[in-house]
């Protein structure tokens, strides 16, 4: 009886260790170089990552581009610390992939497809970006992609501009369909010479020139992905709960190079530079929004933006 009350113990034991088994990273960026991620090079899990998270980073079988894409899952009280920060300690929770750095004042073509499930847990007003650029010495944030109450938003980030939330995608639209995010930009500090644009699904949703990036301390910048949850007291307290919902998201397609030709053929970047955009449509956010306010939601010319 003993005998078999052991094997039971190392079987239920060795069933749940597989269950459970995180993702290496080798595992993540060898499913992302296969959909050639060219200077797109992952470094590393996020340091901030928490160690206890039950499934933060794995490779999945649902794809739009090849066979794989990342999935990342976030639970409550999956947060993480280093010796000099601690995401536990400042109302955060994030599970991201962190990329090497690289020089401003060059040119780069970004691809990203996402995933939000149809059923998506929405923690806002809490804040959730799904892709971000922060530059270094200080480590502040350039932009976010966002999910937000209106759906997915671009925001020129108040570290370094003037806060900013232009509306990509609704989430009618948004939830439950992949989505091609496409992101151009030099990361350039003189006003003359600085430009961002973004399409979502091949439409031109940005155009924006002038700076974009600190004119002294914005030398290198690094690219982070996956879901990165901040402010989440705004959700508790709105929501009146002391737990935050599972949040998920999946990525593929993820590719960087300096030329658009080098992404996509000549015809699909001439259908992308020859469109122009004159109106965006900007989300007023406010902190403490339990929902959508449609009178949130503001079109206003391109030169809104700062």
């Amino acid at each position: 009886m003993i005998k078999k009350f052991l094997l039971f113990l190392m079987i239920f034991s060795m069933i749940n260790g597989a269950a459970f088994a995180k993702t290496k990273f080798s595992q993540v960026k060898k499913a992302l170089k296969e959909d050639k991620y060219g200077r797109a090079i992952p470094e590393q899990f996020h340091f901030l990552n928490a160690r206890h998270a039950i499934n933060p980073v794995s490779v999945s079988d649902f794809s739009i581009v090849g066979e794989k894409s990342v999935r990342f899952e976030l639970n409550d009280g999956e947060c993480g610390y280093e010796p000099k920060w601690s995401d536990c300690e400042n109302d955060r929770e994030r599970t991201e992939l962190y990329y090497k750095r690289y020089s401003s004042k060059a040119e780069r073509w970004y691809q990203f497809y996402i995933f939000l499930p149809k059923d998506y847990n929405s923690v806002a007003p809490s804040k959730m970006s799904l892709i971000q650029w922060k530059r270094h010495k200080p480590s502040k944030v350039l932009v976010m992609f966002q999910h937000m109450h209106a759906g997915l938003t671009f925001n020129r980030n108040g570290d370094t501009f003037i806060d900013s939330y232009v509306l990509l995608k609704k989430n009618e639209d948004l939830l439950g369909n992949w989505t091609q995010i496409i992101f151009n930009t030099n990361w350039h500090p003189d006003p003359k010479k600085g430009f961002m644009r973004v399409w979502i699904d091949g439409q031109l949703k940005i155009d924006f020139k002038g700076i974009s990036n600190h004119p002294t301390k914005g030398k290198e910048q690094s690219l982070r992905y996956g879901l990165y949850n901040s402010f989440m007291s705004r959700y508790k307290n709105i929501f009146e709960t002391n737990k935050m919902p599972q949040r998920i998201v999946f990525f593929d397609g993820v590719r960087s190079e300096k030329k658009c030709e080098k992404l996509f053929n000549k015809s699909e970047c001439q259908k992308l530079e020859t469109q122009t955009v004159e109106k965006y449509e900007v989300y007023s956010y406010r902190k403490n929004n339990k929902k959508l306010n449609p009178n949130h939601i503001l079109e206003v010319s391109k030169s809104f933006l700062k």
